[in-house]
């Protein structure tokens, strides 16, 4: 297989059992396949077409759905695709992926010709998730010294890579030239560099690692490297995640839970004004996102975070729903059940997790599984009548 080449996707259409929404299976279970993260684009403008990422030939390359077709085309080939930081241009002309750690590449989506467009010095190493800005004119990712650098592939080698302390850099790529700049390096892991949206001079990052060790995961800092600042300090037996910015970058919304807690409280954090503002309490979900003004939010159930040190500490009950909040009603229902592994798969720490998002016209849900068989997408449409629980 190769690029250009189609394959003929047999939908599975089912009843959530418990919320009676429709749920399709989009991808076969015996196929690995899974949807790029959370945050970043993967529906064209329209909602007709979906990216996503399918082992169809041994390789985890790119894809592009025509939903109504059922036909998916095939982006890219070979080894080496990061599959979960690619993401669709706002324009709908481009996939930009990085590949082998090393090499940012744009694809066209009508003729399948890549160019390169950055390529990652010998001496270091392109990690993660690189986020472009709302023009898609650049993009901002992370760099850790090839020195330091070991594959990611299970939450022991997490763990342990904390405690190595790797150099990391924070730069951003000019998209046409290819021209990079570094706009802040220490010796500390760094992750989830995200342009706030429509503002180009404001660029979040993390500090990544266990959620009960970091010293404060949420940063912020000015394009040009100046004003490095906290978001949040964290609160004795706080920890924080899965930040994300409001896709109209109004706020960035995180999940702060509580040592020996179930429960899990949503926040939003205005850049203007410093303030961090309690949104509602939450479910035991791992990853939020949000619709494009802020007024919807989904969260995936999940159990005792693993991207922490002291497990026992905490533990909790495995939530197995996909939950919907309304932010004006501060109140949030069950839209589905994703019942997830949350496994490590095929030396994937994230190929297993729902990383849940709406679809562009708020109507449903897109998310990964596990629950028949392999990763696979699946698209839960929200519940015409919803039963609202308070906050």
């Amino acid at each position: 297989m190769a690029k250009g080449m189609r394959v003929k996707l047999d939908y599975e259409v089912s009843k959530d059992p418990d919320t009676g929404v429709e749920v399709t299976r989009l991808t076969p279970p015996e196929v690995t396949c899974h949807r790029n993260y959370f945050y970043q684009k993967c529906f064209t403008h329209d909602g007709s077409k979906l990216l996503f990422a399918g082992e169809f030939d041994g390789n985890w390359n790119y894809y592009l759905l025509d939903i109504n077709a059922a036909e998916a085309v095939q982006l890219t080939e070979g080894s080496g695709d990061n599959t979960f930081g690619g993401f669709l241009s706002p324009d709908d002309k481009s996939l930009y992926y990085v590949k082998n750690e090393r090499t940012l590449l744009e694809v066209n989506l009508e003729t399948l010709v890549e160019r390169e467009v950055y390529r990652v010095p010998e001496d270091w190493v392109g990690y993660g998730t690189w986020v472009a800005n709302s023009d898609c004119t650049k993009l901002v990712g992370i760099e850790i010294s090839k020195d330091d650098w070991v594959p990611l592939n299970d939450w022991k080698i997490f763990h342990d890579f904390f405690h190595k302390g790797p150099n990391c850099r924070l730069l951003r790529v000019d998209l046409q030239t290819g021209e990079s700049a570094v706009i802040h390096q220490e010796k500390n892991w760094l992750g989830h560099p995200i342009y706030r949206p429509f503002d180009d001079s404001t660029v979040a990052f993390c500090h990544e690692g266990p959620h009960d060790l970091v010293d404060a995961r949420m940063w912020m800092v000015n394009e040009d490297g100046s004003n490095v600042r906290k978001v949040k300090e964290h609160a004795e037996g706080e920890s924080c995640t899965h930040e994300f910015w409001v896709p109209n970058g109004s706020s960035l919304m995180y999940v702060s839970y509580l040592k020996g807690q179930q429960g899990r409280t949503i926040y939003s954090y205005n850049p203007d004004t410093g303030i961090n503002e309690e949104v509602m309490q939450m479910p035991a979900c791992s990853h939020l996102m949000s619709n494009f003004d802020g007024t919807l939010l989904v969260g995936d159930g999940s159990g005792t975070p693993v991207d922490v040190k002291d497990t026992s500490g905490y533990t909790i009950e495995n939530d197995p729903y996909l939950w919907a909040f309304d932010v004006a009603k501060k109140a949030y229902f069950r839209v589905a059940r994703h019942d997830t592994s949350w496994a490590t798969f095929a030396n994937s720490r994230q190929v297993t997790h729902p990383h849940p998002s709406f679809t562009p016209d708020d109507r449903a849900i897109l998310f990964s599984s596990d629950k028949d068989g392999k990763p696979a997408l699946y698209i839960a449409k929200m519940p015409a009548n919803p039963e609202l629980i308070p906050a």
